[in-house]
This record gives structure tokens, C-alpha cells and sequence, in this order.
């Protein structure tokens, strides 16, 4: 809709209003941030010059004084920092106040408010709001209503009236660079000209542009567990971040940054969206990882496999003799089937535990098995496994010491008739050794009864593997639980732990009372939740039974064909059905058309999901004879992509192994960065990079290295190569030698430029 010049001169004189009053409160807090500091040295300089060095001879005053002034310290400390934060917000609206308005007749009112909404409240001495925060409750009405009838809910309840405008506004260094009407959503014309930009650094916000349907998840309080599926581009970690920054500013009094926990695919990723939330004016919440947290829990008692060494296994060991072993190893443990098998032996161990003996000491029995066993299957019945055997274990140590004593009063007496020479103090040592080492069968016993051996109690797991699966296994899959039993034995012997049986183990260490609360923990978000397994999901709900949580994934980016969720009914019986509403994304916003129609070929079945209409180039297929060939055409490609001014470049090889070789090549030849490991930093740029690493990421241009039918050669590895193809916003470029994968051939039609 076309703006008049009359209208443009209100809107130059508004923002005018609105960086005049920004400036002034800029300016009022730089005073009171300088002030702050000021007496902050101040108090310091009283410290030193008035007090001096503390000492107990000083006396009580003394001791008083240095405390309060060291609580004064905190307290400036805590506005100083408050201050500075403001002064962020002042900056950051002096740069863009705001980017949308809506005109708004509150029924039984005559005339519209504008409400100018931004990143942050702009509030006048007066009350009068310039600018609205994005997160206020009436600003939904810009992200969720057309023009005419309208509501929004606020804390007084559900007001009704009509939207008369909706104005969308680029303000960059406090001038309009353009504004323009719309009557429907958040129109297309704001995301082309994002989207359509070239990506140099981490992930940005989207608040500008969040649409309808994502707006939906963000604020969405009503369930307890929301499970968002979308597909690539929806912008699914995009909006989990936007929520987390809506839940800390609704509230603010009772949620703090520490309260709220991401469960990222790998570090890298967590490096990527660390800029969002501070962008949004709050403070990250804690950022992790189930390797991580997994890891730390079970620790290093024995070596760990992390994920990236599973998934090269999974994808460069084909050859190998045992390979089949263990990805049936791997796919039983990743199953439903497992899960239940855990269960069972959960119940017997608590039911069925009988390790205790009784406790004898000079022949004379001082504690009966009997009275152990009815304080672990009555008295403490109610306790998890491992705070059983630490009570029991603490009784039958108090129960004992009478008896200790009484035998080191016994030996000292001895000693003392034997060797008057040695002195009272030395005596009592030397005897109580005598008497430790005496009782040595007594303590082993205690510790044999009541010891909370993780790896032993998992051992015993497999070593009565028939006795817990027991009509729970199909017979007629292919589930061979005596080689699966001998292949984890073998294993667990030589001290090596699959990443496969580090769940179980997290699983059972927390069942059985080992890890430690996380009550403080309100909000969980769980992002690509497609790879984690159903036991996984038994262990979040597990340590988190009383936060909200948010799971985003895609089930078209299971990028592990083996250890997966499968579909999110195998965890529907986890959490509550009342308390768990399913929210599905329907659009792309990540890829060109030309990219996104690709891709969803690429499934090899029919698209349920629609993309922006963003025209760019048709993706290209070169096939060469040789992987030399292609490092050649790889190095003429990254300059001509830097040439056309594209700012991110990456190269998705299937595995670390030959992510190292193309870097090797690459490296001397161009600016080029590898990210080899799961924990390392996220770098912008040209980056080589494997594909179950770039999951989440996306590239300006996408070069997938070596999709012949000797690398992805297998149904199993369809969802990973269109991953690894998804992460293109603007050009996908496919190189092969030999055979083109048939994992593609169904992909290739007139769209596609194929050049062989």
C-alpha cells in the first residue's frame, strides 16, 4: 500500500520523538552508571585507608564494619552491572527502536492506539509507552491478526477490539529505510529481503519476522510439554530460543537465565545460537549437551565413546568382520524392547537383592542377615537402590562401633600390661590399627553387601539376560540375545564403553538413586529431537519429571539410522497426555525454491510441507572420474562463490575422515577452516565440516563432496544426505565420481542443471 508524504513526515517526527527520549534515558543512565562507580571506589578507598587489615585483636566493630561495607561492595556491584545492561538496550534502540506498528480500537473506545512494537519497551517519565517489547502481551496481535477484529490476553484478561493498521518498518543507525502497509501476516516482502542476504556469522533473531504459526509455539503456556516437528528451515531452534527469551521476560520475577537448560546436538551448535538470546536483551541459559552431561555423570572410570566416534564407526567400518554385531548391538539397545527389559530389572533388583550376610565379629553374630534385610526391604523400602545400601551401611557401622570400642579398650589394656613405656595417645593409635586390621573380613563384608558397582550391576544385567527378556523379545525378529549378550560381556570386560551403553547406564544410575536434583531446572529444550532414542527420552523425564519442556525436531533429519526416536508415538507414554500438546511447522524458510522442491525429491515420498517462494539458482550435480577431479573444481568453486560476494561456504563430506583429506588439499590452496570434532567452535566462513556436524547449520552454499554410490550407497543413509543438503540457503552444489548415488537419481529432474 502506497504511503503518502504526509504520512512519512509523522513517521520521521515519531521516531524522531522516540531516539530523543532513548538519547535522554541513554544519558540519564550513563550519569547514574558513573555515580555507581564513583562510590564503588569510594567505598574501596574507606575500606583500605579507614579500616585497614582485618585482625581478631581488632575486636567485634571492626569486623562489623568491614562486612557492611563488603555487602555495599555487592550491592554496587549488582546496580553498576544493571546499568550497563540498560545502557545496551538505550544502544541498541538508538539503532532500530522498532520494527512493526498496529493501530488498535479497544472496544468502547472512539480512537486507535498505535502501538510501535520493537525488541525492548520504551516507557516516557509519564507512562506513555513509545514502543511496546515484542513480548508484551498486546504485541501478539502483530504477529498473530489481520486487520479487523482482533484480542489479545493480558493479566485482566481477554480484550477485544479491531486492528485499523499494520505497518512494517527497516530502521537501521535511527533512519527509515522503508515502511509499508500490510493487510495479511508478516508479508512475504521482510523475509525475501532477509532471507535473501548473505550469511557471514552464528544465528541471528528472527523476532522481526516470526511468523503465525511460530508465534504459536512461543507462547504457548498452555501444556506443560510442547513437541514441535518441522521440517528443514522452519526455524525450529530459532523459535525455541525466542520462547526462552518470552518465558524470561513474562516471568521475569520467579525465571532466571540458570533456571532453563538447551540440550544442543553438539557443541559446536550451542557456539552457533550463543548471539540470539543476548541479541533479545537476556542472558544465556545454561547450554549442554547428552554427550556432555552423560559423560560427566558416569565418569572416568572406563573409556567412553563419544557420538562422533559412533557415527564414523557407523559409516567408514562397513568392511570390518564385526561390524554387523554391532549395529544389531546398537539397535537393541536403542529399542522400545530394551526400555522394558531395563525396567523389569530395575524391579528385581530392588525386589529380589540378596547380597547380605550376617555380620560376626569374634564369633559372636552381631547383626543377622534377616535384620539387614528387613530394614532394606521394609525400613528403607521406600529409597532408591543406592540410598538403601548407603543407609544400611551407615546403621551397620553404628551398630558395630559399640563393639570396635570395646575391642580397642580390650587390646590397649594388653598393650599396656605388655609395654608400659608407650604413652596413652600412642597406645589408642597403635590399638585401634590393631583392631582395624583384625575386623579387615568384618568391613569387607560390609562393603561387599552394600557396595553400588554401576558397571557390575549392568554385567549382571546381561549375565541373566534371558531371565529379564523373557516375553518380551519377538523371537521372530532378528534379535540374537545371546550374541548381543556375549558381545556387551566381552566389552565391559576390556573396559570399553559403546555410546550405545552409556544411556542404559545414565539410565540405571538415576533409577537407582545415584544422580544428583535438578529441581531447580523449570524449563528443558530438547533441539533435534529426531536423535535421540526412546530411552533417552525416559532419562530426560526422569531428571527433569518437574520442568516444562519443548522438544523440536524433525523426523526427516535422523541422521543416525540406527539410534533414533522413530516417531514420537514410541514417547508418548512418557509424558502426560493431558500435559503434552503436538505442534506441527508446515514452512521452510531456509532454502530457495529450486533447493527446497530438491530436497523434498530427495525423501522419495511426498512433501508434506510447503517453502517461501525465493527464487535462486537451479541446484548443480557434476560427476568426475576421480576424487582429485573434484578437489580441483572445489578450489575453482570457493572463489568463484566468495567472488559472487556469498559469505559462509560449506563443504559437508560424509565422514571426519574425509573431511581431514579434502582440508588437507584445500588448505595451502585457499582460506578454508575445518570443524572436525563435536566440541569444537563454531567458525564462519569456508568451513569442511562432516555431515552429522552440520546438523542445524546453515551455509550461504552448500558443496556436498562425493555423493558417488560408493559413499552414500544405502537406504540406511538417505535422511543424512538430505541433511547434509538442507543446509543450503542460496546454492547447492553436489559433487560424485564414478556412479551417482541412487539415493539421488529419483531427485534429478528438470530443475536440476546435471553436468557430467
Amino acid at each position: 500500500m502506497h504511503i503518502s508524504e504526509a504520512e512519512w513526515r509523522i513517521e520521521k517526527e515519531w521516531l524522531e520523538k522516540v531516539l530523543k527520549e532513548a538519547r535522554r534515558q541513554l544519558d540519564e543512565n550513563r550519569a547514574l552508571k558513573e555515580r555507581i562507580k564513583q562510590d564503588g571506589i569510594e567505598t574501596q578507598r574507606e575500606m583500605w585507608q579507614d579500616i585497614g587489615s582485618v585482625a581478631k585483636d581488632n575486636g567485634l566493630d571492626q569486623l562489623v564494619d568491614f562486612m557492611q561495607l563488603i555487602n555495599t561492595m555487592k550491592i554496587q556491584k549488582s546496580s553498576h552491572e544493571f546499568t550497563k545492561k540498560l545502557e545496551e538496550k538505550y544502544e541498541k534502540i538508538l539503532l532500530s527502536p522498532y520494527f512493526g506498528r498496529m493501530d488498535f480500537v479497544e472496544d468502547g473506545e472512539e480512537n486507535a492506539e498505535k502501538c510501535y512494537i520493537g525488541i525492548s519497551n520504551l516507557i516516557t517519565e509519564d507512562y506513555e509507552f513509545l514502543v511496546y517489547d515484542w513480548r508484551a502481551p498486546i504485541s501478539s496481535m502483530y504477529y498473530e491478526r489481520e486487520i479487523g477484529d482482533a484480542s489479545y490476553e493480558c493479566p485482566e484478561g481477554t480484550i477485544h477490539g479491531k486492528l485499523t493498521l499494520k505497518r512494517h518498518y527497516k530502521i537501521y543507525n535511527g533512519k527509515i529505510e522503508y515502511m509499508f502497509d500490510s493487510s495479511l501476516k508478516i508479508d512475504d516482502e521482510i523475509l525475501q529481503d532477509i532471507l535473501g542476504r548473505s550469511t557471514d556469522s552464528k544465528m541471528k533473531t528472527i523476532v522481526t519476522t516470526i511468523q503465525r504459526e511460530q508465534n504459536r509455539v512461543i507462547r504457548n503456556e498452555e501444556y506443560k510439554n510442547l513437541i514441535v516437528q518441522g521440517p528443514a528451515g522452519s526455524g525450529k531452534t530459532s523459535v525455541a530460543l525466542h520462547r526462552v527469551a518470552y518465558l524470561l521476560y513474562k516471568h521475569r520475577d520467579t525465571i532466571k537465565p540458570e533456571n532453563i537448560v538447551i540440550f544442543s546436538p553438539n557443541d559446536i551448535f550451542n557456539d552457533y545460537i550463543s548471539n540470539v538470546l543476548p541479541e533479545l536483551g537476556e542472558e544465556n541459559m545454561f547450554q549442554t549437551t547428552f554427550k556432555e552431561y552423560m559423560h560427566t555423570s558416569l565418569g572416568n572410570a572406563v573409556t567412553k565413546e563419544s557420538y562422533s566416534e559412533m557415527m564414523e564407526y557407523i559409516l567408514d567400518s562397513k568392511n570390518k568382520k564385526t561390524y554387523q554385531r554391532r549395529i544389531n548391538n546398537i539397535k537393541f539397545k536403542s529399542s522400545v524392547e530394551f526400555i522394558n527389559i531395563l525396567k523389569r530389572y530395575v524391579s528385581y533388583l530392588e525386589k529380589e537383592y540378596s547380597r547380605f550376610t550376617d555380620i560376626i565379629i569374634k564369633d559372636k553374630i552381631i547383626i543377622p542377615s534377616k535384620d539387614i534385610e528387613e530394614l532394606f526391604y521394609k525400613d528403607y523400602a521406600q529409597l532408591p537402590l543406592k540410598r538403601r545400601l548407603q543407609k544400611i551401611k551407615n546403621r551397620i557401622l553404628y551398630l558395630i562401633e559399640p563393639y570396635e570400642k570395646e575391642l580397642v579398650e580390650e587390646v590397649s589394656k594388653e598393650m599396656n600390661d605388655s609395654d608400659s613405656s608407650m604413652n596413652q595417645a600412642e597406645n589408642m593409635k597403635h590399638s585401634a590399627a590393631v583392631v582395624r586390621n583384625k575386623m579387615k573380613d568384618v568391613y569387607d563384608a560390609i562393603h561387599q553387601m552394600t557396595e553400588f558397582d554401576l558397571i557390575e550391576i549392568y554385567k549382571n544385567l546381561f549375565e541373566k539376560l534371558e531371565l529379564f527378556s523373557e516375553g518380551l523379545i519377538n523371537h521372530s525378529t532378528e534379535i540374537n540375545l545371546e550374541e548381543i549378550k556375549k558381545y556387551t560381556l566381552e566389552n565391559l570386560q576390556a573396559g570399553v564403553l559403546y555410546y550405545e551403553d552409556q544411556s542404559p547406564l545414565l539410565y540405571l544410575k538415576g533409577v537407582l538413586g545415584d544422580l544428583p536434583e535438578t529441581s531447580n531446572i523449570k524449563y528443558v529444550i530438547i533441539d533435534e529431537a529426531q536423535d535421540y532414542t526412546p530411552l533417552q527420552y525416559e532419562i530426560f523425564y526422569q531428571l527433569f519429571k518437574s520442568a516444562n519442556m519443548t522438544i523440536l525436531g524433525d523426523l526427516n533429519q535422523s541422521i543416525n539410522p540406527y539410534m533414533n526416536v522413530g516417531d514420537y508415538e514410541n514417547i508418548a507414554h512418557i509424558f502426560p497426555k493431558e500435559d503434552t500438546c503436538r505442534i506441527d511447522l508446515t514452512k521452510s524458510y531456509r532454502s530457495t525454491m529450486e533447493i527446497a522442491r530438491f530436497t523434498s525429491r530427495l525423501l522419495n515420498k511426498e512433501a508434506t510441507h510447503e517453502w517461501i517462494e525465493r527464487s535462486g539458482d537451479k541446484p548443480i550435480i557434476i560427476g568426475y572420474s576421480d576424487e582429485e577431479e573434484i578437489n580441483k573444481r572445489l578450489v575453482e568453486d570457493i572463489e568463484k562463490y566468495k567472488e559472487k560476494g556469498y559469505k559462509s561456504i560449506g563443504i559437508i563430506t560424509r565422514t571426519v575422515k574425509e573431511a581431514k583429506e579434502v582440508y588437507n588439499f584445500l588448505k595451502d590452496k585457499t582460506n578454508v577452516h575445518a570443524i572436525l570434532k563435536d566440541d569444537d567452535e563454531y567458525i564462519s566462513g569456508t568451513v569442511v565440516i562432516p555431515s552429522y556436524l552440520a546438523k542445524g547449520l546453515e551455509f550461504d552454499v552448500a558443496l556436498i563432496y562425493n555423493a558417488g554410490d560408493e559413499h552414500y550407497n544405502c537406504e540406511e543413509e538417505r535422511l543424512l544426505l538430505y541433511t547434509a543438503c538442507t543446509r543450503a540457503l542460496h546454492v547447492l552444489c553436489i559433487y560424485y565420481s564414478g556412479e551417482l548415488t541412487p539415493l539421488l537419481r529419483e531427485a534429478v529432474d528438470m530443475e536440476t542443471v546435471f553436468l557430467s
